[in-house]
């Protein structure tokens, strides 16, 4: 077991980067993680292993015995990365971890460190941003791959001005879906595997790569268990189901992360109905966001993309926008050895880069 401390006396803190937790330190980190208003999915301990091979480094900031700081960091060969995290609500702390992980990877002597934080734009995303760059080279692109964005609902509205904020057509939709008999319920073990069926064939119409069978019902059998998300699924008065949607409960918000629907039942707006359901459970549960997790500014009106982009728009809400990715040059050229690295693996077949590894 890798285990390395650092004690920061100036902050009274310890830093400490482990490749193994024991069960006492899951128990502490799972309790941290549900404290904080801001969590995301990609830092549940033990959710990337459903999706990625890549080895996985943990880094906890510790104050007296008190979490202050974590987040989990992918590594693969000389490249690092860290998506949505790390896991804090305090802007000091978040600069105090990512100077200290800087100065971990410099020292094992890797190239680069990619950071995307799940932090939304604003005061406290400025600040950070100015103090690490005084020290730091960083490099930010102005891209989708690096430049993140999400539409969010706010629940605290009533339900009729919910409804109200959703465009014409989709509520005529949700009401269409509602008067046809549609009922939307918690997935059960039958209804689990419906819905694998139409997610697979979903993606095999519309030719999308998506996630396999397993991984699917891995996630679901993850959210489940730990009581962290909840797939809702579609179906007629005689007990067929019609499609679905997994969400995932993160801190204060709720995300939505997929959906399917029956391709050869278009003519009734299924996943309208299922999120119309999810936003109203949120909102009854005591939840402050409804997150779609996801828009796409760069999508030409061709693109398939686009098209997602205008459901989820139709739902109502605002833009938001995460923090932009931070490139870190851990050695001259860090980013570019790293953009090289992500080429040749590519044009090798080897190693395709969403089921084996986070790059």
């Amino acid at each position: 077991m890798s285990n390395k401390l650092r004690i920061l006396k100036a902050e009274k803190m310890n830093a400490e980067f482990k490749t193994v937790l024991n069960e006492s330190e899951i128990v502490d980190i799972e309790n941290y993680c549900r404290s904080v208003d801001y969590f995301a999915l990609e830092q549940s301990l033990g959710f990337a292993e459903i999706l990625y091979k890549s080895k996985v480094n943990y880094f906890l900031l510790w104050d007296e015995g008190r979490i202050l700081s974590f987040c989990q960091i992918y590594e693969n060969f000389r490249v690092a990365h860290i998506w949505y995290g790390p896991v804090c609500n305090d802007r000091e702390s978040v600069i105090i971890t990512i100077d200290e992980i800087i100065r971990h990877y410099k020292q094992r002597g890797y190239w680069y460190l990619g950071i995307q934080m799940n932090l939304k734009t604003g005061p406290d995303c400025d600040f950070i941003e100015y103090q690490l760059n005084r020290r730091h080279r960083i490099k930010y692109i102005f891209d989708n791959n690096n430049t993140k964005a999400s539409l969010e609902l706010d629940l605290s509205q009533t339900k009729e001005d919910l409804l109200r904020g959703f465009r014409k057509g989709h509520r005529s939709d949700v009401k269409k879906a509602i008067s046809s008999g549609i009922s939307v319920e918690e997935g059960d073990e039958d209804t689990v595997r419906a819905f694998l069926r139409i997610y697979r064939r979903m993606c095999d119409v519309r030719s999308i790569k998506g996630h396999t069978s397993s991984e699917v019902v891995r996630i679901i059998e993850y959210l489940k268990s730990r009581k962290q998300g909840v797939l809702l699924v579609a179906k007629t008065s005689d007990g067929a189901v019609l499609g679905g949607a997994i969400f995932v409960y993160q801190g204060i918000s709720v995300r939505y992360l997929l959906s399917a629907s029956d391709p050869d039942i278009r003519e009734l707006p299924i996943t309208h109905l299922v999120i119309y359901k999810a936003i109203e459970t949120a909102r009854e549960t005591g939840f402050r966001y409804f997150d779609f997790w996801g828009y796409n500014h760069f999508a030409e009106k061709d693109d398939q993309i686009y098209k997602i982009n205008s459901f989820k728009k139709g739902f109502g809400g605002y833009y938001t926008f995460f923090a932009k990715k931070m490139n870190i040059n851990l050695i001259p050229g860090g980013y570019n050895i790293y953009r090289l690295f992500v080429v040749m693996k590519k044009l090798w077949g080897k190693f395709p880069i969403r089921s084996s590894t986070i790059l």
